[in-house]
C-alpha cells in the first residue's frame, strides 16, 4: 500500500495535481487522493529522498521549488545524460522502436491541444513514453537511474511551461528530427539535437518563469 500511495503521489506531483512550492499537508493530500493517512506517511520519506518534496516540522511537506539557477543546473544534468544516452542509442538500430517512435510522434500531432485538456494530459505522457522509449535503447541502466531522478525534478516545469507558451508544436518538431536521426543511425545529430532540445525546452521554461507565477505556493486544496 505505501508502495501505492508514493507512485500515486509522485505521479500527482509531475503532472502538476501539486505544484511547485505547494504545501502539502496529509489530511488533505490523503483525502484528495483518496487514500489513508497511515501509507501516505510512510511514502513521503522516499519522496524526500529523491528530492521531490521537503518536510518541515509540524507544518507538512512542501513540493520543490526550484529557483532559475537549480533549473538551469537540473536541465545541464539533463542534456548531458541524455545526449550520451541518444548517442549510444542512434549505434543499435532498433528497427521496433523506430516505428513506435513515429506512431507516437504522430499520435501526438493529431491531438487538440490547444482546446482541449485531456488531449494536453495524453500529450505529455506520450511526451514521457516517447523519451523512455529512445533512450532506453542505449541499454545503460545506471544512466538511466540516474536521468529518471533528474527528470522527475525537471517534468512538472516541462508540463508547466509547454501549457503557458504553448509550445507544443514547437516541441513536437523536435521530436520528429531526433526520431528522424534515431532512425539514421546518425548518432552524431541525434547527439547534437538531444542536447539542443533539452536546452531550448529549459531556455523556455526560464522565460516563462519571468512572466508567470510559476513556484509560487498554494494549499494543496486549491
Amino acid at each position: 500500500m505505501p508502495e501505492a500511495v508514493y507512485h500515486q503521489l509522485k505521479t500527482a506531483i509531475l503532472t502538476g495535481v501539486f505544484r511547485p512550492g505547494q504545501t502539502l499537508r496529509q489530511e488533505d493530500v490523503a483525502r484528495q487522493l483518496g487514500v489513508s493517512r497511515g501509507p501516505l506517511r510512510e511514502a513521503l520519506p522516499k519522496l524526500e529522498a529523491e528530492g521531490m518534496i521537503i518536510a518541515k516540522p509540524h507544518r507538512g511537506c512542501t513540493v520543490v521549488s526550484l529557483a532559475p539557477a537549480e533549473i538551469i543546473e537540473i536541465f545541464e544534468l539533463r542534456a548531458m545524460l541524455e545526449a550520451s544516452l541518444a548517442k549510444a542509442a542512434a549505434r543499435k538500430k532498433e528497427p521496433n522502436a523506430v516505428r513506435r517512435l513515429r506512431e507516437i510522434a504522430s499520435t501526438m500531432r493529431s491531438l487538440q491541444v490547444s482546446i482541449n485538456e485531456a488531449d494536453q494530459q495524453r500529450w505529455f505522457d506520450l511526451n514521457y513514453e516517447l523519451h523512455d522509449i529512445l533512450l532506453a535503447v542505449a541499454g545503460r541502466r545506471h544512466h538511466l537511474r540516474v536521468l529518471q531522478i533528474v527528470r522527475a525534478l525537471a517534468e512538472p516545469y516541462i508540463r508547466m511551461e509547454i501549457c503557458l507558451a504553448r509550445s507544443f508544436a514547437e516541441a513536437q518538431d523536435e521530436h520528429e528530427g531526433l526520431i528522424d536521426a534515431f532512425a539514421a543511425g546518425d548518432c552524431e545529430t541525434l547527439e547534437k539535437l538531444t542536447r539542443e532540445h533539452v536546452q531550448r525546452t529549459a531556455q523556455r521554461i526560464i522565460e516563462a518563469l519571468g512572466e508567470s507565477k510559476i513556484g509560487e505556493q498554494q494549499p494543496a486544496h486549491a
